[in-house]
């Protein structure tokens, strides 16, 4: 099975790159308009872990891939505990969990979507750990996690 991941530069995302052996699409790209360029790399019946929040463009990257491949979508905590700070961020967080839950229940490919923390997203082995619990578990298509975890 083929892994892909959206925004692996650093953090998270670049532990999950390395721990999944994911082809990365980071720069040149600009990850919030090359969405076509990008999905069109990407083989139908793989893997693709959405991580870069790409200024809202994550739901985009849902949209089109949605019926090609496995998705994980990294959420946060926002959509549900607005963060005032960055109201636009929560808003976008929101809309994007709701359809990723909504197209959970219908995607012909399995999705998991994760509801991170800071916490949790400083735990890559969780992060990691959960991605692999549902690549054996994929009827599983959501995780949230504890604040203080």
């Amino acid at each position: 099975m083929k892994f892909y991941i959206v925004g692996s530069n650093k953090g998270l995302g670049l532990h999950l790159r390395k721990e999944f052996n994911c082809v990365n699409f980071d720069r040149p790209y600009d990850l919030s308009q090359d969405i076509d360029a990008i999905c069109s790399h990407i083989d139908s019946d793989s893997v693709v872990i959405l991580n870069a929040h790409a200024k809202g463009a994550q739901i985009k990257y849902v949209e089109a891939l949605k019926d090609r491949c496995r998705l994980v979508v990294c959420g946060s905590i926002a959509s549900t505990f607005k963060d005032f700070s960055m109201p636009t961020y929560s808003e976008q967080k929101l809309e994007l969990e709701n359809y990723v839950v909504e197209q959970s229940l219908h995607s012909k490919h399995p999705m998991l979507y994760l509801r991170l923390t800071s916490s949790s997203y400083a735990n890559y082995d969780l992060i990691s750990n959960t991605i692999k619990f549902w690549l054996d578990n994929p009827g599983f298509t959501f995780a949230g996690y504890d604040i203080n975890e």
